[in-house]
Parts: structure tokens; sequence; C-alpha cells
């Protein structure tokens, strides 16, 4: 597969990136607060240009293995964020997520529905059997809204990856098709 579909939820659309999508992303890939625990950023708009056109060019490859998908608001057409579907194994099922999004929209409740989006897409339309997500320990947020959708906190990575010259601690939490449909 190729493209992906847009995903629906109540107010937002995830959808394959277009390159009319930049200065939305300029915004929020340039700013501090979005990319803290991010090994890459704040981008200038060369740096933003050269990482859309590079996710764009992820949508023609055969065997496309990542999914960098614009978060629409519905209403505005605003793009205020990204979310992330990364095919770790084919074989077995598994899928790794990931998502930011523009600091003028958090705490509104847009995280849960990227979050919902992406498992729906995983384990509805791709016959995905198991999704995870590591994020920062000290990403609140991300942790909270994680835990509150339903992952697993499976691991604690003790200084695993170097953010911003400084080595950082992340969790593992995942989830499972039968956890996330209830069966």
């Amino acid at each position: 597969m190729t493209r992906v579909q847009p995903v629906e939820t109540n107010r937002l659309i995830l959808r394959e990136l277009r390159e009319e999508d930049f200065d939305d992303i300029y915004e929020f890939k340039s700013d501090e607060k979005v990319v803290k625990y991010l090994t890459w950023g704040p981008n200038n708009r060369e740096q933003t240009l050269h990482s859309l056109r590079k996710q764009i060019a992820f949508q023609h490859e055969e065997n496309r293995q990542i999914f960098v998908l614009g978060v629409e608001v519905k209403e505005t057409k605003k793009v205020i964020g990204n979310a992330l579907f990364m095919v770790k194994d084919q074989d077995f099922k598994t899928v790794e997520i990931g998502y930011f999004i523009n600091s003028n929209y958090w705490k509104q409740g847009y995280g849960i529905e990227i979050v919902n989006g992406l498992l729906n897409l995983g384990f509805n339309n791709m016959d995905i059997h198991r999704i995870y997500a590591i994020c920062d320990v000290e990403n609140a947020g991300s942790v909270n809204l994680l835990k509150r959708i339903g992952f697993r906190q499976e691991g604690h990575f003790i200084k695993n990856l170097k953010v911003k010259g400084q080595w950082r601690d992340h969790f593992l939490f995942a989830i499972l098709e039968e956890e996330f449909k209830g069966t």
C-alpha cells in the first residue's frame, strides 16, 4: 500500500501531506515548545521544507513503511500537527505511532483524537496486531494521554536517546488489537 485513505475523527482529518501545508507545518515545527522532547528542531523554513518534501516522497514508495500524516482541523482546514504511523514489523503486524501538535491547540482534546485515529487506522483498516508509542518520561501530556486511552506502560528506557545534547529516559507504551476492540 502506498497511500493511506484519510482518517476522520470528530473534529480532525488525518491525511497525506501536501506542499500547500508548508506554512501551517512551519508554524509548529519552528516552535521550541512543540519540539522540546524531539531529536530535531526547532526547524527553520529551509529545514521544514526539506522535511516536508521528504515526507511527501514516502507516499510514492513501494512497500511503504512510514506514514507521516497531516492533522487537519475539519472546520478551518488548518494543519495543526503531524501523526506518524511507522510499520516496524510486517510479519508480526507491529506499528510505532507518534504525534505532535501546534502548541496553540494543546489541552483541547486533539491529542486523544489523533491517537484514536491512528489506532483505528491500524486496527480497523490495516489489520495490525500491536501498536506502541515511545515518549520522554517528562512529557506528562503524552504519558497521561496514552494511559487514558488504554495503553499499557511496558518499559522504561534509561538514557536511550540523545535529545538536544542530553541523554533522555523514555517510556514504552503499547496496546494490542484485542485490548482496543475489547475482545
